[in-house]
Protein backbone atom coordinates (compact mmCIF):
# COMPACT_ATOMS: atom_id res chain seq x y z
CA UNK A 1 0.00 0.00 0.00
CA UNK A 2 1.53 3.08 -0.96
CA UNK A 3 2.18 5.53 2.35
CA UNK A 4 2.54 8.93 0.73
CA UNK A 5 5.09 11.40 2.19
CA UNK A 6 6.21 12.25 5.39
CA UNK A 7 4.14 15.34 5.07
CA UNK A 8 0.99 13.50 5.31
CA UNK A 9 1.58 12.60 9.26
CA UNK A 10 -0.29 14.99 10.72
CA UNK A 11 1.42 18.05 12.49
CA UNK A 12 -0.85 17.92 15.46
CA UNK A 13 -2.05 14.46 15.94
CA UNK A 14 -5.43 14.27 17.91
CA UNK A 15 -4.69 13.97 22.23
CA UNK A 16 -7.37 11.60 23.47
CA UNK A 17 -7.07 9.71 26.63
CA UNK A 18 -9.31 6.94 28.30
CA UNK A 19 -9.83 6.26 31.64
CA UNK A 20 -12.11 3.69 32.84
CA UNK A 21 -13.45 5.61 35.55
CA UNK A 22 -14.09 9.19 37.33
CA UNK A 23 -11.74 11.73 38.16
CA UNK A 24 -13.37 11.33 41.51
CA UNK A 25 -13.23 7.88 42.17
CA UNK A 26 -9.26 7.35 41.31
CA UNK A 27 -8.62 10.34 43.49
CA UNK A 28 -10.56 8.66 46.26
CA UNK A 29 -7.75 5.84 45.72
CA UNK A 30 -4.97 7.78 44.56
CA UNK A 31 -1.86 6.32 46.60
CA UNK A 32 -2.86 3.06 45.62
CA UNK A 33 -2.52 4.04 41.98
CA UNK A 34 0.68 5.34 42.28
CA UNK A 35 2.40 2.95 44.51
CA UNK A 36 1.14 0.46 41.56
CA UNK A 37 2.38 2.45 38.81
CA UNK A 38 5.95 3.15 40.65
CA UNK A 39 5.75 -0.69 41.48
CA UNK A 40 5.26 -1.51 37.53
CA UNK A 41 8.09 0.78 36.66
CA UNK A 42 10.49 -0.26 38.56
CA UNK A 43 10.11 -3.92 37.96
CA UNK A 44 10.16 -2.92 33.81
CA UNK A 45 6.70 -3.42 33.26
CA UNK A 46 5.74 -7.11 34.14
CA UNK A 47 2.49 -8.07 33.39
CA UNK A 48 0.06 -5.73 34.74
CA UNK A 49 -2.36 -8.67 35.87
CA UNK A 50 0.18 -9.84 38.43
CA UNK A 51 1.34 -6.20 39.70
CA UNK A 52 -2.64 -5.18 39.97
CA UNK A 53 -2.93 -8.81 41.86
CA UNK A 54 -0.41 -7.96 44.78
CA UNK A 55 -1.94 -3.88 44.87
CA UNK A 56 -5.83 -5.26 45.15
CA UNK A 57 -5.33 -7.75 48.04
CA UNK A 58 -8.14 -6.47 50.91
CA UNK A 59 -9.57 -3.72 48.74
CA UNK A 60 -13.23 -3.45 48.23
CA UNK A 61 -14.83 -3.94 44.94
CA UNK A 62 -15.29 -0.61 43.81
CA UNK A 63 -11.95 0.50 45.41
CA UNK A 64 -10.34 -1.98 43.21
CA UNK A 65 -11.98 -1.23 39.99
CA UNK A 66 -11.20 1.95 40.12
CA UNK A 67 -6.92 1.04 40.89
CA UNK A 68 -6.89 -0.89 38.36
CA UNK A 69 -8.67 1.40 35.61
CA UNK A 70 -6.31 4.41 36.54
CA UNK A 71 -3.16 2.48 36.69
CA UNK A 72 -3.43 0.34 33.26
CA UNK A 73 -4.12 4.13 32.07
CA UNK A 74 -1.04 5.62 33.86
CA UNK A 75 0.73 2.66 32.28
CA UNK A 76 -0.63 3.08 28.62
CA UNK A 77 -0.08 6.61 28.60
CA UNK A 78 3.52 6.23 30.05
CA UNK A 79 5.23 8.25 27.34
CA UNK A 80 2.32 10.87 26.45
CA UNK A 81 2.55 11.24 30.80
CA UNK A 82 6.57 12.12 30.76
CA UNK A 83 6.50 14.21 27.74
CA UNK A 84 3.32 16.11 28.95
CA UNK A 85 5.46 16.55 31.94
CA UNK A 86 8.51 16.55 31.70
CA UNK A 87 8.79 14.87 35.03
CA UNK A 88 9.23 11.16 36.28
CA UNK A 89 7.32 11.77 39.50
CA UNK A 90 4.47 9.60 39.36
CA UNK A 91 1.83 12.35 41.46
CA UNK A 92 2.24 14.99 38.70
CA UNK A 93 1.38 11.76 35.80
CA UNK A 94 -1.32 11.43 37.88
CA UNK A 95 -2.31 14.67 38.14
CA UNK A 96 -2.07 15.16 33.86
CA UNK A 97 -3.35 12.43 33.29
CA UNK A 98 -6.85 13.60 34.33
CA UNK A 99 -5.97 17.46 32.90
CA UNK A 100 -5.77 15.97 29.18
CA UNK A 101 -8.67 13.49 29.93
CA UNK A 102 -10.62 16.85 30.49
CA UNK A 103 -9.33 18.08 27.74
CA UNK A 104 -6.60 20.36 29.02
CA UNK A 105 -4.37 19.39 25.59
CA UNK A 106 -3.54 23.07 23.64
CA UNK A 107 -0.36 23.45 25.08
CA UNK A 108 1.12 19.40 24.46
CA UNK A 109 -0.33 19.69 20.99
CA UNK A 110 1.78 22.59 20.11
CA UNK A 111 4.36 20.79 21.74
CA UNK A 112 4.14 17.61 20.09
CA UNK A 113 3.41 19.68 16.74
CA UNK A 114 6.98 21.02 17.06
CA UNK A 115 8.71 17.27 17.05
CA UNK A 116 10.40 17.27 13.62
CA UNK A 117 9.78 13.38 13.16
CA UNK A 118 6.79 12.46 12.44
CA UNK A 119 6.53 9.14 13.75
CA UNK A 120 7.49 10.29 16.60
CA UNK A 121 5.25 12.82 17.16
CA UNK A 122 2.09 9.98 16.64
CA UNK A 123 4.24 7.81 18.92
CA UNK A 124 4.25 10.45 21.90
CA UNK A 125 0.61 11.55 21.40
CA UNK A 126 -0.41 7.73 21.40
CA UNK A 127 2.25 6.97 23.82
CA UNK A 128 3.92 3.77 21.54
CA UNK A 129 7.61 3.33 20.85
CA UNK A 130 8.39 4.43 17.85
CA UNK A 131 9.58 1.16 16.45
CA UNK A 132 5.87 0.38 16.39
CA UNK A 133 4.39 2.91 15.22
CA UNK A 134 7.08 2.60 11.96
CA UNK A 135 6.31 -1.31 11.61
CA UNK A 136 2.55 -0.72 11.44
CA UNK A 137 2.88 2.26 8.87
CA UNK A 138 5.27 -0.24 7.29
CA UNK A 139 2.89 -3.28 7.35
CA UNK A 140 -0.46 -1.32 6.63
CA UNK A 141 0.13 1.73 5.53
CA UNK A 142 -0.16 5.68 6.41
CA UNK A 143 -4.02 5.57 5.64
CA UNK A 144 -4.48 2.80 8.74
CA UNK A 145 -1.63 3.97 10.92
CA UNK A 146 -3.69 6.93 13.00
CA UNK A 147 -6.85 4.67 13.47
CA UNK A 148 -5.03 1.52 14.18
CA UNK A 149 -3.22 3.66 17.02
CA UNK A 150 -6.74 4.67 17.99
CA UNK A 151 -8.67 1.54 18.19
CA UNK A 152 -4.92 0.22 20.03
CA UNK A 153 -5.87 2.90 23.16
CA UNK A 154 -9.64 2.00 23.15
CA UNK A 155 -11.55 0.50 25.94
CA UNK A 156 -11.76 -3.05 26.12
CA UNK A 157 -15.14 -4.94 26.72
CA UNK A 158 -15.48 -7.57 29.64
CA UNK A 159 -16.95 -10.68 27.19
CA UNK A 160 -17.39 -13.81 29.00
CA UNK A 161 -17.91 -17.54 27.08
CA UNK A 162 -20.85 -19.39 28.86
CA UNK A 163 -19.73 -22.76 29.58
CA UNK A 164 -22.49 -25.10 27.73
CA UNK A 165 -20.69 -28.02 30.06
CA UNK A 166 -22.41 -26.33 32.96
CA UNK A 167 -25.56 -23.77 31.67
CA UNK A 168 -27.02 -22.36 28.58
CA UNK A 169 -26.45 -18.55 28.02
CA UNK A 170 -30.15 -17.38 28.74
CA UNK A 171 -29.88 -18.72 32.35
CA UNK A 172 -26.51 -17.11 32.72
CA UNK A 173 -28.08 -13.82 31.68
CA UNK A 174 -31.09 -14.61 33.99
CA UNK A 175 -28.62 -15.14 36.84
CA UNK A 176 -26.48 -11.67 35.98
CA UNK A 177 -30.03 -10.32 36.19
CA UNK A 178 -30.84 -11.05 39.56
CA UNK A 179 -27.50 -10.03 40.75
CA UNK A 180 -28.40 -6.34 39.53
CA UNK A 181 -25.67 -6.51 36.53
CA UNK A 182 -25.88 -5.11 33.01
CA UNK A 183 -25.34 -7.95 30.95
CA UNK A 184 -26.23 -8.44 26.61
CA UNK A 185 -25.68 -11.44 24.49
CA UNK A 186 -22.53 -10.98 21.93
CA UNK A 187 -23.43 -10.62 18.05
CA UNK A 188 -21.46 -13.22 16.96
CA UNK A 189 -20.58 -16.00 19.03
CA UNK A 190 -23.60 -18.10 20.65
CA UNK A 191 -21.74 -18.20 23.79
CA UNK A 192 -20.67 -14.74 24.34
CA UNK A 193 -22.11 -12.21 26.79
CA UNK A 194 -21.09 -8.14 27.13
CA UNK A 195 -20.89 -6.85 31.31
CA UNK A 196 -21.25 -3.61 30.88
CA UNK A 197 -19.75 -1.59 34.07
CA UNK A 198 -17.23 -2.22 36.50
CA UNK A 199 -18.42 -4.62 38.87
CA UNK A 200 -15.78 -7.58 38.64
CA UNK A 201 -17.16 -10.99 37.16
CA UNK A 202 -14.93 -12.98 39.21
CA UNK A 203 -16.96 -12.32 41.86
CA UNK A 204 -20.45 -13.82 40.19
CA UNK A 205 -22.06 -16.42 41.92
CA UNK A 206 -21.90 -18.32 38.20
CA UNK A 207 -17.81 -17.44 37.93
CA UNK A 208 -17.23 -20.00 40.98
CA UNK A 209 -19.77 -22.92 39.67
CA UNK A 210 -18.07 -22.68 36.68
CA UNK A 211 -20.80 -21.46 34.56
CA UNK A 212 -18.52 -19.16 32.39
CA UNK A 213 -15.22 -17.75 31.33
CA UNK A 214 -13.62 -14.81 30.38
CA UNK A 215 -12.98 -14.52 26.51
CA UNK A 216 -13.12 -11.93 24.21
CA UNK A 217 -15.53 -12.68 21.25
CA UNK A 218 -12.96 -12.55 19.08
CA UNK A 219 -10.81 -15.06 20.89
CA UNK A 220 -14.36 -17.48 21.04
CA UNK A 221 -14.52 -17.34 17.31
CA UNK A 222 -11.32 -18.63 16.88
CA UNK A 223 -12.33 -21.57 19.01
CA UNK A 224 -15.46 -22.44 17.03
CA UNK A 225 -13.23 -22.09 14.00
CA UNK A 226 -11.65 -25.02 15.37
CA UNK A 227 -15.16 -26.95 14.49
CA UNK A 228 -14.28 -30.03 15.70
CA UNK A 229 -15.98 -33.20 14.17
CA UNK A 230 -18.04 -35.45 16.85
CA UNK A 231 -16.31 -37.75 19.21
CA UNK A 232 -13.06 -36.27 17.58
CA UNK A 233 -9.50 -35.84 18.84
CA UNK A 234 -8.55 -32.11 18.95
CA UNK A 235 -4.72 -30.78 19.64
CA UNK A 236 -4.66 -27.17 21.24
CA UNK A 237 -0.76 -26.96 20.28
CA UNK A 238 0.11 -23.59 22.32
CA UNK A 239 -2.75 -23.77 24.84
CA UNK A 240 -1.49 -21.40 27.70
CA UNK A 241 -3.96 -20.91 30.38
CA UNK A 242 -6.71 -22.55 28.06
CA UNK A 243 -9.39 -20.39 27.39
CA UNK A 244 -9.73 -21.95 23.36
CA UNK A 245 -8.69 -25.75 25.25
CA UNK A 246 -12.43 -24.91 27.33
CA UNK A 247 -14.09 -23.63 24.34
CA UNK A 248 -13.31 -26.90 22.22
CA UNK A 249 -14.10 -29.27 24.85
CA UNK A 250 -17.58 -27.32 25.75
CA UNK A 251 -18.12 -27.39 21.41
CA UNK A 252 -17.65 -31.10 22.04
CA UNK A 253 -19.95 -31.47 24.47
CA UNK A 254 -18.02 -33.75 27.06
CA UNK A 255 -17.24 -35.93 24.42
CA UNK A 256 -13.91 -36.85 22.20
CA UNK A 257 -10.69 -35.81 23.38
CA UNK A 258 -9.24 -32.64 23.86
CA UNK A 259 -5.14 -32.41 24.32
CA UNK A 260 -3.75 -29.26 25.43
CA UNK A 261 0.04 -28.73 24.57
CA UNK A 262 2.10 -25.81 26.03
CA UNK A 263 5.61 -25.42 27.00
CA UNK A 264 4.95 -24.06 30.53
CA UNK A 265 4.37 -26.30 32.84
CA UNK A 266 3.06 -23.31 34.77
CA UNK A 267 0.04 -22.26 32.56
CA UNK A 268 -1.09 -26.29 32.64
CA UNK A 269 -1.48 -26.01 36.03
CA UNK A 270 -3.67 -23.29 35.83
CA UNK A 271 -5.34 -24.41 32.84
CA UNK A 272 -5.94 -27.88 35.15
CA UNK A 273 -7.88 -26.12 37.81
CA UNK A 274 -10.12 -24.12 35.20
CA UNK A 275 -10.78 -27.53 33.73
CA UNK A 276 -11.96 -28.93 37.23
CA UNK A 277 -14.28 -25.98 37.57
CA UNK A 278 -15.59 -26.41 34.02
CA UNK A 279 -16.50 -30.01 34.46
CA UNK A 280 -14.25 -30.58 31.00
CA UNK A 281 -13.17 -34.33 31.79
CA UNK A 282 -12.76 -34.63 27.64
CA UNK A 283 -9.26 -32.96 28.42
CA UNK A 284 -5.94 -33.74 29.03
CA UNK A 285 -2.65 -31.31 29.02
CA UNK A 286 0.97 -32.40 28.11
CA UNK A 287 3.80 -30.35 29.16
CA UNK A 288 6.15 -30.15 25.96
CA UNK A 289 8.35 -28.08 23.69
CA UNK A 290 6.79 -28.64 20.25
CA UNK A 291 9.95 -27.72 19.00
CA UNK A 292 11.94 -30.00 20.66
CA UNK A 293 13.94 -32.90 18.57
CA UNK A 294 11.54 -35.75 18.33
CA UNK A 295 8.43 -34.02 20.27
CA UNK A 296 6.44 -34.38 17.40
CA UNK A 297 6.95 -38.07 17.30
CA UNK A 298 6.58 -38.67 21.12
CA UNK A 299 3.51 -36.32 20.91
CA UNK A 300 1.74 -38.50 18.26
CA UNK A 301 2.27 -41.83 20.60
CA UNK A 302 1.27 -39.96 23.53
CA UNK A 303 -1.86 -39.07 22.05
CA UNK A 304 -2.76 -42.10 20.36
CA UNK A 305 -2.18 -40.86 16.37
CA UNK A 306 -3.39 -37.88 14.82
CA UNK A 307 -5.62 -35.33 15.40
CA UNK A 308 -8.82 -34.39 12.64
CA UNK A 309 -8.21 -31.09 14.43
CA UNK A 310 -5.37 -29.03 15.87
CA UNK A 311 -5.02 -25.33 16.58
CA UNK A 312 -2.06 -23.16 16.65
CA UNK A 313 -2.80 -19.61 18.65
CA UNK A 314 0.85 -18.56 18.16
CA UNK A 315 3.06 -16.47 20.14
CA UNK A 316 2.63 -12.96 18.39
CA UNK A 317 3.38 -9.38 19.04
CA UNK A 318 -0.57 -9.17 20.79
CA UNK A 319 -1.15 -5.64 19.09
CA UNK A 320 -5.10 -7.53 18.68
CA UNK A 321 -4.88 -7.51 22.10
CA UNK A 322 -2.76 -4.57 23.79
CA UNK A 323 -5.91 -3.34 25.19
CA UNK A 324 -6.03 -5.78 28.15
CA UNK A 325 -2.13 -5.35 28.38
CA UNK A 326 -1.38 -1.97 27.96
CA UNK A 327 2.56 -3.05 29.55
CA UNK A 328 3.06 -5.08 26.15
CA UNK A 329 3.62 -2.00 24.62
CA UNK A 330 7.00 -1.21 26.55
CA UNK A 331 7.86 -4.88 27.10
CA UNK A 332 7.73 -5.59 22.84
CA UNK A 333 11.28 -4.82 20.98
CA UNK A 334 11.84 -5.10 17.50
CA UNK A 335 13.91 -8.33 17.72
CA UNK A 336 11.00 -10.26 19.31
CA UNK A 337 9.21 -9.20 16.36
CA UNK A 338 11.32 -11.35 14.00
CA UNK A 339 11.89 -14.05 16.74
CA UNK A 340 8.35 -13.86 17.05
CA UNK A 341 7.79 -14.37 13.31
CA UNK A 342 10.53 -17.18 13.02
CA UNK A 343 8.87 -19.20 16.14
CA UNK A 344 5.53 -19.02 14.17
CA UNK A 345 6.77 -20.78 11.23
CA UNK A 346 8.32 -23.46 13.03
CA UNK A 347 5.78 -24.04 15.07
CA UNK A 348 3.26 -24.62 12.72
CA UNK A 349 5.56 -26.79 10.52
CA UNK A 350 5.71 -29.01 13.43
CA UNK A 351 1.53 -28.54 14.40
CA UNK A 352 1.21 -29.64 11.24
CA UNK A 353 2.93 -32.75 11.36
CA UNK A 354 0.21 -33.59 14.31
CA UNK A 355 -2.66 -33.77 11.72
CA UNK A 356 -4.38 -36.71 10.14
CA UNK A 357 -4.76 -36.60 6.18
CA UNK A 358 -8.03 -34.51 5.60
CA UNK A 359 -7.58 -33.02 9.39
CA UNK A 360 -7.65 -29.31 9.33
CA UNK A 361 -4.50 -26.93 11.21
CA UNK A 362 -6.26 -24.02 12.35
CA UNK A 363 -3.13 -20.85 12.71
CA UNK A 364 -4.33 -18.16 14.76
CA UNK A 365 -2.74 -14.79 16.33
CA UNK A 366 -3.90 -12.10 18.04
CA UNK A 367 -2.28 -9.67 15.99
CA UNK A 368 -3.04 -7.29 13.26
CA UNK A 369 -0.14 -7.28 11.48
CA UNK A 370 0.40 -8.64 8.26
CA UNK A 371 3.96 -10.61 8.92
CA UNK A 372 1.63 -12.31 11.99
CA UNK A 373 -1.13 -13.39 9.63
CA UNK A 374 -1.46 -13.49 5.71
CA UNK A 375 2.17 -13.70 5.21
CA UNK A 376 2.74 -16.20 7.87
CA UNK A 377 0.24 -18.83 6.21
CA UNK A 378 1.55 -18.18 2.78
CA UNK A 379 5.23 -18.80 3.37
CA UNK A 380 3.69 -22.33 5.07
CA UNK A 381 1.77 -22.96 1.98
CA UNK A 382 4.50 -22.23 -0.34
CA UNK A 383 6.52 -25.33 1.52
CA UNK A 384 3.62 -27.94 2.15
CA UNK A 385 2.66 -29.44 -0.60
CA UNK A 386 -0.03 -31.15 1.73
CA UNK A 387 -1.44 -28.94 2.90
CA UNK A 388 -4.78 -26.81 0.93
CA UNK A 389 -6.61 -23.66 1.93
CA UNK A 390 -9.79 -23.73 3.67
CA UNK A 391 -12.43 -21.06 3.52
CA UNK A 392 -13.06 -19.28 6.88
CA UNK A 393 -16.38 -18.43 5.57
CA UNK A 394 -17.02 -21.74 4.64
CA UNK A 395 -16.02 -23.11 8.15
CA UNK A 396 -18.38 -20.13 10.09
CA UNK A 397 -21.12 -19.51 7.24
CA UNK A 398 -21.61 -16.16 6.04
CA UNK A 399 -23.74 -14.86 8.34
CA UNK A 400 -21.84 -15.28 11.15
CA UNK A 401 -18.44 -14.05 9.27
CA UNK A 402 -20.04 -10.72 7.38
CA UNK A 403 -18.02 -7.96 8.72
CA UNK A 404 -15.11 -10.31 10.54
CA UNK A 405 -13.84 -11.73 7.04
CA UNK A 406 -11.50 -10.99 4.88
CA UNK A 407 -13.27 -9.55 1.30
CA UNK A 408 -12.84 -13.24 -0.26
CA UNK A 409 -14.17 -14.81 3.18
CA UNK A 410 -10.71 -16.87 3.24
CA UNK A 411 -9.48 -15.52 6.50
CA UNK A 412 -11.44 -14.35 9.73
CA UNK A 413 -9.66 -10.67 10.09
CA UNK A 414 -11.36 -8.92 13.03
CA UNK A 415 -9.61 -5.66 12.58
CA UNK A 416 -9.00 -4.54 8.76
CA UNK A 417 -8.72 -0.75 8.59
CA UNK A 418 -10.71 -0.56 5.34
CA UNK A 419 -13.87 2.09 5.97
CA UNK A 420 -15.72 -0.88 6.52
CA UNK A 421 -17.39 -2.13 9.75
CA UNK A 422 -15.37 -4.69 11.17
CA UNK A 423 -14.95 -7.09 14.80
CA UNK A 424 -13.18 -3.72 16.26
CA UNK A 425 -16.49 -1.63 15.78
CA UNK A 426 -17.83 -4.41 17.87
CA UNK A 427 -15.72 -4.35 20.35
CA UNK A 428 -13.84 -7.60 19.29
CA UNK A 429 -9.96 -7.46 19.70
CA UNK A 430 -7.57 -7.91 16.87
CA UNK A 431 -7.32 -11.18 15.42
CA UNK A 432 -6.53 -12.85 12.48
CA UNK A 433 -7.42 -16.82 11.78
CA UNK A 434 -6.56 -19.09 8.80
CA UNK A 435 -7.35 -22.90 8.07
CA UNK A 436 -5.77 -25.49 5.73
CA UNK A 437 -6.56 -28.62 5.15
CA UNK A 438 -4.09 -31.86 5.27
CA UNK A 439 -4.41 -33.45 1.67
CA UNK A 440 -1.50 -35.66 1.66
CA UNK A 441 0.17 -37.55 4.45
CA UNK A 442 3.61 -36.99 2.75
CA UNK A 443 5.51 -33.10 3.40
CA UNK A 444 7.33 -31.33 0.56
CA UNK A 445 10.11 -33.81 1.24
CA UNK A 446 8.31 -36.72 0.37
CA UNK A 447 8.89 -38.12 3.62
CA UNK A 448 6.16 -40.23 5.24
CA UNK A 449 4.06 -38.51 8.14
CA UNK A 450 4.50 -39.81 11.92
Amino acid sequence: METGPRASFPRRPMLRVFVGCTEEAALRIRPLAIAAYNDARRRRWPFLSDVLERALRGVSEPDAAAVAATVQALVKYDRLLAFATQSDDAAERFTALFAIARGDVQDIRERIGRVERPAERLAIAFSFPDWIVKQIETELGLEALERSLVRMNGPAPRVVRVNTLRSTRDEVLRAFEREGRIARPTAHSAQGIVLEGDRSPFRAQGFARGDFEMQDEASQLVAQVVAPPPRSLVVDACAGAGGKTLAIAALLRGKGHVVALDVSEGKLSELRRRVRRAGASNVRAVAVDLLAPAAVDGIVQAIGGLASRVLLDAPCSGLGAIRRNPEMRWRLHPADLARLVEAQGALLSAAASLVEVQGRLVFATCSFLPSEAEQAIARFLENRTDYSPVTVRDVLGRTRTQGLATPDGRFLRTWRFDDSPDGGDAGMDGFFVAVVRRVAATDVGGALSP
